[in-house]
């Protein structure tokens, strides 16, 4: 019985100690919360700053006296191996003292009772760090990066092929870069908020469409062809030139065909280019993009001599006179097009350059074990125009004047020859054009008197 009285006696102690433990840690919880109520907990610092203990309207006055001002300071934006060093006061930038004071406030305010109490021990044993805030002018920003997004970017540049002194030179491919206006921007907003000063800008890096790897086989000038133009005539040869520049560089991959269409776009003043003459139902009318067929011409021929399959190719309805009968190619729309095959079973490369009114196209590839020659010609009929009288009672009589000149018509045929070791091994029929006469028109006057029977 002695035993049950005292372990009753010993729970009741244990237990009235308990009590006093919590009521102690409660009532400490208490006074914390009155003694926290409006000020910052101990533990708590803005940018290495210590606040804790302060009020948030004691911290933001401290934070602006301790903090250097941020215009004096620069932020550094980085990317695709370039920097760039903005200077803070460009932006209006300054600290939101208010903002950072009330943050550190924030620390443990939703905390009761014991819960506060453990707050505070771990802010004790793991001091809070709250980062610097900085506001600045959004407009000024945008504007600082879009002059920045103007100086980045840039186009990726092709591996580039040339001929110098009879001798294929390659030039390396450069890579591009565009910067992400909106990226770039949260980018900085983000760190600015949190007091930091340097930042990856938000961009991609763009890789050519050629590389050097890609002319590493090039080795030998396949064909060339020149075409003369008058550097006069500028509207037609400012288009010459853009679509020139357009496909110099086009690399052909075996099996592929080469669309001129597709490689040049359409043809319009969106794209650059003017208004020339240009044949419209065997007329000729200005419209954008005349002279462009001379560029189609010259490549034909270039593709011709190259020995490269012809897919598509149309002739224009009346005698060009850059070119001879029958070589000539026109394009329109996306409905007449020049498409020929790359057959070599390697790349072949167009390099196209303009230099005082001359267009020159040249073909490269890879060179072949045999001595072969390709010759184009040509087989052409005339068709001599006829001759048609019309009375004209307003004519003296006996006069007669031409109304219209008319025109020789042809028939042309375009053969395509390969010679190896001085003999023709293959003449292929590459294309048959028809190219109609025009009447001669001749006005008559009345008979003379007396020569009636």
């Amino acid at each position: 019985m002695k035993t049950i009285s005292l372990l009753k006696n010993t729970l009741f102690l244990a237990s009235l100690l308990l009590l006093q433990s919590v009521a102690g840690i409660l009532g400490t919880a208490v006074v914390l919360d009155n003694k926290y109520n409006g000020i910052i907990q101990q533990g708590v610092s803005v940018a290495g700053i210590q606040v804790g203990g302060l009020s948030t309207v004691e911290a933001a006055e401290k934070l602006e006296r301790s903090l250097p001002l941020p215009a004096e300071s620069t932020f550094e934006l980085q990317d695709g191996g370039k920097s760039f060093s903005l200077k803070l006061s460009d932006i209006d930038a300054k600290y939101d003292y208010r903002s950072m004071a009330v943050t550190a406030f924030k620390y443990g305010i939703n905390d009761k009772y014991v819960i506060q109490l453990t707050s505070l021990l771990k802010r004790r044993a793991e001091p809070a760090d709250v980062p610097a805030k900085i506001v600045f002018s959004e407009d000024k920003l945008a504007t600082i990066i879009q002059t920045l997004k103007t100086n980045w970017d840039s186009p990726p540049k092709n591996a580039n092929l040339s001929l110098s002194n009879n001798k294929i030179e390659i030039t390396d491919e450069k890579g591009g870069y565009i910067l992400d206006f909106d990226g770039t921007f949260e980018q900085v907003r983000l760190a600015l908020s949190e007091g930091k000063l340097q930042v990856q800008a938000t961009g991609q890096l763009l890789e050519p469409d050629v590389k050097t790897a890609d002319l590493s086989t090039l080795d030998a000038l396949l064909a060339e062809y020149v075409t003369i133009f008058d550097e006069n005539d500028g509207n037609r040869s400012h288009n010459i030139a853009l679509a020139s520049a357009t496909i110099n560089g086009s690399l052909v991959k075996p099996g592929e065909i080469f669309s001129l269409n597709q490689r040049l776009g359409p043809r319009g003043a969106e794209n650059g280019y003017l208004k020339a003459p240009i044949f419209i139902q065997s007329q000729l009318a200005l419209d954008f993009g005349g002279g462009i067929c001379q560029v189609a011409t010259t490549l034909y021929n270039a593709a011709l001599l190259a020995n490269l399959g012809i897919v598509e190719r149309y002739s224009h309805p009346l005698p060009v006179n850059y070119v001879s009968l029958g070589r000539d190619a026109t394009i329109a729309g996306d409905y007449l097009d020049l498409k020929f095959l790359n057959n070599t079973g390697a790349p072949v490369y167009i390099s196209s350059n303009i230099e005082s009114g001359t267009l020159t196209i040249r073909i490269f590839g890879t060179k072949i074990t045999e001595q072969r020659e390709v010759r184009i010609t040509t087989d052409k009929s005339v068709i001599q125009p006829k001759v048609v009288l019309q009375n004209d009672p307003s004519l003296p009589a006996g006069e007669t004047r031409v109304m219209n000149q008319g025109k020789t018509g042809y028939t042309v045929k375009v053969y395509r020859e390969v010679v190896v070791d001085g003999e023709i091994k293959t003449r292929t029929l590459i294309s048959s054009d028809y190219f109609k006469p025009s009447d001669t028109v001749l006005l008559v006057g009345p008979k003379p008197e007396g020569t009636e029977k």
